[in-house]
């Protein structure tokens, strides 16, 4: 399979943002009343209006001993669950995916004039991410006539977030889509998910999809 980096893009339309999902991250639980649905709606058109989803990514060949993950035999990831995630596959696709700074741009600018109305597209941000994983995730399964693991992230189980630096570079994520680490290895843009995916022969079921099933926090808030 090729190995380049690649870009991947869509407008905002092509998002079904999981808005049941921004609630949680809001804490929501209850049927929210005409007021804060108001309020969502327009901070929802708001951010539709800023965002701009953009992913890069690279497919990779994967050697697994052990612990250790081994992509096109240039860099190697330690971590017990992330190997038994990929086990029986032979390779993975690497991709760093965003919703752009022009997103952090409007929270930041909200912070400062309405902080109730930064907390909701802040929310609605982190769903619109995961959402946008989803298609993303969608779209190069139907390419590439493949079946993915669910997802892993730094961060999730034992893979220490120390590995974004290998992770961002193996998609030039910095120089593809504007996305870079600061000096604790967070992303910015801040709604910007990494993560590897295995690959399996398309068509095969997978036992467990949500991407909670590599955390280990069962008290969680936001847990499927």
């Amino acid at each position: 399979m090729d190995k380049a980096v690649r870009t991947f893009s869509v407008n905002s339309d092509k998002v079904n943002i999981d808005m049941a999902l921004a609630l949680r991250f809001l804490r929501v639980r209850q049927e929210p009343d005409d007021e804060v649905k108001s309020m969502l709606n327009s901070c929802l058109d708001e951010f539709l209006s800023v965002v701009s989803y953009k992913a890069s990514y690279r497919y990779c060949d994967i050697k697994i001993e052990h612990d250790e993950i081994t992509f096109n035999d240039s860099f190697t990831l330690k971590s017990e669950k992330l190997a038994k995630n990929l086990n029986g596959c032979e390779g993975a696709f690497i991709f760093t995916a965003t919703t752009s700074v022009s997103v952090d741009r409007l929270i930041r600018k909200y912070m400062e004039l309405q902080l109730s109305r930064a907390v909701i597209i802040d929310a609605i941000g982190s769903s619109a991410i995961e959402s946008f994983c989803d298609l993303f995730c969608e779209h190069l399964q139907d390419t590439y006539g493949v079946t993915f693991r669910p997802r892993f992230s730094p961060g999730y189980g034992d893979l220490a977030v120390t590995y974004q630096p290998l992770i961002l570079g193996c998609c030039d994520a910095s120089r593809k889509i504007g996305v870079t680490l600061t000096h604790n290895n967070l992303m910015i843009p801040s709604k910007s998910v990494s993560a590897i995916a295995g690959v399996r022969p398309k068509g095969e079921v997978c036992e467990h999809h949500s991407r909670c099933e590599n955390c280990e926090k069962e008290n969680c808030l936001y847990r499927e």
